[in-house]
């Protein structure tokens, strides 16, 4: 009997909440060798942040987000764009507060958090969209396609500076994934797939979540699908110019190592598999 091979699988991070060593995440480069800007460095214009996210509020046990100032760095953090000291152009983040989406941002010279109301640590998959207008610092969190909360915050350029002198190089040129850089605060634990981030808004209203994997256009400008499986390169698919922006997974803790590659279940499909006897 012959039984033919399974398809390709997809995968998703796994993250433990190491927020210590420098481990347990994943870094990706906001400039090349040269110093020239890649295109995952967004924040100069609007921009898109959207991934899929499965958690536990067991695990993620920062206090309730309070709007404002930098407070989201006391959240469980899944995306930091932060640098050491003040934000030269700017700087951006995103944790979970209580099992519910803090976003925070910095133009330089005043800082602010939004604070979402739904809770998303519950052990499903959820889909999050956060959307940055620059002209008039509008700011909208969407949760698995509903507006969760918007708000006018901060004008300004939120990008990384193109080539300038780091005071932490380890650190600051680089977007970091599911901790906080330089191990300061409670890391995230759960699983991340499917990020895209987009140099446009791509939401204003309600919309229904993607059923499938994301696609890029010429407004991506950085896709990590998460599927290598092994290894520690993630690999950017956007095909943006200027890139790719591909990532690093930083394997590591105590006394779960992470991010895990582990199989995922986000856009599970039922299959049926038919044996066929050759005789």
């Amino acid at each position: 009997s012959y039984i033919p091979p399974l398809p390709p699988a997809e995968f998703a991070l796994r993250f433990y909440g190491n927020g210590w060593g420098d481990l347990d995440r994943v870094k990706v480069s906001l400039e090349d060798g040269a110093g020239a800007g890649l295109p995952v460095d967004v924040g100069a214009g609007d921009f898109t942040l959207e991934w899929w996210m499965k958690a536990r509020l067991s695990e993620n046990s920062s206090p309730d987000c309070v709007p404002g100032g930098d407070n989201w760095m006391n959240g469980n953090m899944i995306l930091d764009r932060d640098i050491s000291g003040q934000g030269d152009h700017g700087e951006y983040g995103v944790s979970l507060a209580n099992g519910r989406i803090a976003f925070g941002l910095n133009n330089g010279t005043d800082s602010d958090t939004l604070c979402g109301s739904t809770p998303v640590a519950d052990g499903r998959w959820h889909h999050i969209a956060i959307t940055r207008r620059a002209a008039d610092g509008l700011v909208r969190i969407f949760v698995d396609g509903v507006l969760d909360v918007e708000a006018t915050s901060l004008t300004g350029d939120l990008s990384y500076r193109d080539g300038r002198t780091p005071t932490d190089p380890e650190q600051d040129p680089y977007l970091v994934l599911g901790a906080r850089k330089g191990d300061t605060g409670p890391a995230y634990s759960g699983w991340l797939d499917e990020m895209r981030i987009s140099s446009v808004i791509r939401y204003t209203a309600p919309f229904a979540p993607p059923q499938g994997p994301f696609s890029a256009d010429a407004d991506t400008a950085a896709l990590y699908p998460f599927n290598e499986g092994h290894g520690n390169q993630i690999g950017d698919l956007s095909g943006a110019a200027g890139g790719p922006s591909d990532g690093l997974r930083i394997y590591g803790g105590d006394p779960s190592n992470g991010p895990e590659w582990l199989l995922s279940d986000l856009f599970l499909n039922e299959r049926i598999y038919l044996p066929v006897i050759r005789r």
